[in-house]
């Protein structure tokens, strides 16, 4: 059993959320719509839950309510991302000009009223999250990617060998479409271009129909050939998730379509 992947059967029903980076009253809007008692429903956030470049960060409340919920209930899930990452592999990440994996440490310092910045425990938490999840209905979810290294099931494997440094682990986490290069402002990223041809290579190596992830800031959402980008909060003016039910096949992108919903 690989812990690395999660399974979800062919049934119940599934919220997927995309990166909230700090937005602690966009977390709590999704964890209100999730059931918590009903073990057939699951909450699935695509990771980057930490680093605000804004001034009100809540990531350290965001954690510490994902740490409990983690241990109390199996239909909650997270998903690693490349802001989690870097707090794993000890790599700077910037936005702005300032050094949100430091930036971080020293809001752990300033919201525990501790000296020194500590991150052990959240590293700890960190290293559990699972890459990616797959659906017996027909998804394929991560926090981006996908890797145009992966061209065959033991290419996907390699992924699963423990090193966080791993080159295809870090498209699935790092990776933007061709026509999708976030230039704001803040930041410049271009690292890592795929185009639809890759999506359609790769659900064919994993047996999926379609494809989640976030990552990449878009209004709402946006389509690549059988891949779906989604902003449930970051940079977005339209905040979308997906209400997906696990009983009914996803076979192509207009049955994806009609599980987004947008956040009030």
């Amino acid at each position: 059993m690989n812990d690395k992947i999660i399974e979800f059967p062919k049934f119940g029903n599934l919220i997927i959320v995309s990166d909230l980076h700090g937005n602690y009253d966009d977390y709590e809007a999704y964890i209100n719509l999730w059931d918590s008692k009903d073990q057939d429903f699951h909450i699935l956030f695509l990771g980057d839950l930490i680093h605000s470049p804004y001034f009100n960060d809540r990531s350290i409340e965001i954690l510490d309510d994902v740490i409990e919920k983690s241990k109390s209930y199996p239909n909650f899930h997270v998903l690693l991302g490349n802001h989690e990452w870097a707090h794993i592999t000890h790599t700077d990440i910037f936005k702005g000009g300032d050094n949100q994996r430091e930036d971080f440490e020293h809001l752990i310092s300033y919201k525990k009223r501790i000296h020194e910045p500590t991150i052990t425990e959240y590293i700890k938490f960190f290293k559990r999250l699972p890459f990616f999840a797959k659906t017996a209905n027909g998804l394929f979810i991560s926090h981006a990617g996908p890797s145009k290294k992966v061209k065959t099931s033991d290419d996907f494997n390699d992924i699963f060998d423990g090193d966080y440094n791993n080159p295809i682990l870090n498209d699935f986490l790092w990776n933007r479409p061709i026509r999708n290069i976030y230039r704001s402002q803040n930041a410049s990223f271009t690292k890592g271009k795929y185009a639809e041809r890759d999506v359609f290579s790769f659900l064919n190596v994993v047996g999926s129909k379609c494809m989640v992830v976030g990552h990449s800031p878009v209004n709402g959402y946006e389509k690549l050939g059988n891949q779906l980008i989604i902003s449930s909060s970051f940079d977005t003016d339209n905040k979308v998730y997906l209400d997906i039910d696990l009983s009914k096949d996803i076979l192509h992108m207009n049955h994806l379509l009609d599980c987004i919903r947008y956040s009030d």
